[in-house]
């Protein structure tokens, strides 16, 4: 999932209608944030934050003082991230402030998008004060654990990527990274002096979401490549009419936290 995908206008506009749709993100983003124990008084980094879904999560658990500091490269969807939430304490940045450290440093549902695990957690724990914590959520699918069907007649909602892949308007996918694993994770971890605890939830997820969010750019790119990102939301919902729309499967998340110890004192 490339930066160039993630800043096409049509991008962050189908990821603010999917949002306004559907409670995935915002799922994800309260369960992150209730695990991270964010409360009042709480310096917030919120990385790759989208439009905002995790940063509004910290704001409903913060003080009426305190601020979010919300990083999101992509320049489409910071703007629109911006806009959803004119007024409120949300700094909006481009790049994460250099030389800082927060209480808890947030990473909503993004991790597999921005990089090698390492190097991007090797970042993201800079950040991380003594006594703070790093909040990490990612679907477990991409730690190589399965999500139980659910019902209806497509119960692990394929369906849609079957019959966009019979389209032949796909490009060669590139070459698969490393798998990531949870093991993998805590020696990450680890090696960035963080202690590692991992808890998971389960999400209810509708044909008609999953197929909505098959509507991003940056998801789709592999199986619509060939089109223009501006084309391929049009595509994407001609294939979903003739999906079963009362399938739905269940979605496992982990969420991962690496806490840093207080300093010892040298007394």
């Amino acid at each position: 999932m490339s930066l160039s995908l993630w800043n096409q206008p049509v991008t962050a506009e189908r990821y603010r209608i999917f949002t306004e749709r559907h409670d995935r993100y915002r799922f994800a983003a309260e369960a992150l944030v209730n695990a991270a124990g964010i409360a009042p008084g709480h310096k917030v980094l919120d990385v790759a934050a989208g439009i905002g879904c995790t940063s509004l999560a910290c704001l409903e658990q913060l003080g009426a003082k305190d601020v979010v500091t919300a990083v999101e490269m992509a320049d489409a969807m910071r703007s629109v991230g911006e806009a959803r939430t004119r007024g409120l304490p949300i700094d909006w940045l481009a790049a994460a402030p250099a030389g800082q450290v927060f209480d808890r440093v947030t990473c909503g549902a993004a991790l597999w998008a921005m990089g090698p695990a390492e190097a991007v957690i090797e970042e993201l724990a800079a950040f991380v004060a003594p006594g703070g914590l790093l909040a990490v959520s990612l679907p477990a699918a991409y730690l190589g654990e399965a999500d139980a069907p659910g019902g209806g007649t497509d119960p692990w909602l394929t369906a849609i990527a079957e019959a966009l892949s019979r389209l032949n308007l796909g490009k060669p996918p590139p070459e698969a990274p490393p798998p990531l694993t949870e093991d993998r994770l805590g020696k990450t971890f680890q090696d960035q002096g963080l202690s590692m605890s991992r808890t998971s939830v389960v999400h209810h997820l509708t044909q008609e979401a999953y197929c909505d969010w098959m509507t991003l750019p940056p998801v789709n790119d592999i199986l619509l490549g060939k089109l223009d990102p501006e084309e391929r939301p049009a595509v994407v919902a001609e294939v979903a009419r003739d999906l079963d729309p009362a399938s739905w499967r269940w979605e496992s998340w982990a969420l991962i936290m690496g806490s840093r110890p207080f300093r010892k004192s040298s007394g």
